[in-house]
């Protein structure tokens, strides 16, 4: 660093050369010069290096999960699988899965809001559980139709390359985790519709006996809960876990949430008709299915039956 007068001294002398005595302008110090270079400079002592360098680190920190919040929000808010709407990722495609669509809210031209002058005393929703794994037997017919198509088939190529190691690792009957998170979805959706009513409100909880449609409520009521946790308004309670009255499906029960229970309806004159009209649709759209499949699977001879599940 050069001092502040050896630079003026410098510049007079430059002045000098070029025939013209004396400088036309006055140079003031720059705040901060090194006038005082002679003076001793403080030293930082170790501890403050330290307690900077902390400083430092949690200023960092703070940041990270500043921005790890910030830019979760964004996802959140543009997810296509939401609270509010429910599944609405490719819907062109995903809504038209049958029972095996997830959840997503239906269009409708019945209003939401109340009328004018009308409140809400009492709220009930009826809800299957969430998505699940397929049942036991279901999920043998799959691996069954998977094990048929590599003992017959000698090689598989293009779009069916990955059926030569593909191995069917579907559970059976119990909730997927997509399905406990939907039914947590559910509780949430359900707090924010009828929250003036549910925020000062104990809910009651009630499920047929099943592992999965127990399980389905507990996430129900999770998320219910959190959903009134984070209400500001709502009355604070310690009733969490909220009590479930589970209902026996066995034979002989008292079950309304049950259709089993229910002779007539599964052995009465009318039961077999939803298989009829499977069976009479299934003859109209699955014969181009099953031909193209058979046809890029020399051997396979999938059946009418075995094409309905290699679309399961």
């Amino acid at each position: 660093m050069i001092g502040a007068n050896r630079i003026r001294r410098v510049l007079e002398k430059l002045v000098t050369v070029n025939g013209q005595h004396g400088l036309p302008y006055r140079y003031a110090s720059l705040a901060g010069s090194d006038l005082e270079r002679d003076k001793p400079r403080p030293r930082v002592s170790r501890r403050s290096l330290g307690i900077m360098l902390v400083t430092a680190i949690l200023l960092g920190a703070l940041l990270v999960t500043a921005i790890h919040i910030f830019l979760g929000t964004i996802v959140a808010r543009t997810s296509c699988d939401t609270v509010q709407d429910g599944y609405q990722c490719q819907p062109q495609i995903s809504h038209y899965w049958g029972q095996y669509s997830p959840y997503f809210a239906a269009p409708s031209d019945i209003p939401a809001e109340i009328p004018y002058g009308c409140s809400i005393t009492f709220a009930q929703v009826l809800s299957r559980h969430g998505a699940r794994d397929p049942t036991r037997s279901k999920t043998m017919l799959y691996k069954d139709t998977i094990s048929k198509m590599q003992n017959n088939v000698k090689k598989f190529t293009g779009l069916y390359r990955f059926l030569a190691d593909y191995r069917c690792a579907l559970g059976a009957d119990q909730l997927t985790v997509y399905g406990q998170q939907e039914m947590v979805n559910s509780g949430m959706k359900f707090y924010k519709r009828y929250e003036t009513l549910a925020r000062h409100q104990l809910p009651f909880v009630r499920a047929s006996s099943q592992t999965r449609v127990v399980a389905s409520a507990q996430n129900w009521t999770q998320g219910y809960h959190r959903s009134k946790a984070a209400d500001q308004h709502a009355t604070k309670d310690d009733a969490y876990p909220y009590e479930i009255v589970a209902i026996s499906e066995d034979e002989g029960s008292n079950n309304t949430l049950s259709h089993g229970l229910c002779s007539h309806f599964e052995n009465g004159p009318d039961s077999n008709t939803a298989a009829i009209a499977q069976a009479t649709w299934a003859n109209i759209f699955v014969p181009p299915i099953q031909a193209r499949l058979n046809a890029d699977l020399p051997g396979a001879n999938l059946t009418q039956a075995d094409t309905l599940h290699v679309m399961d």
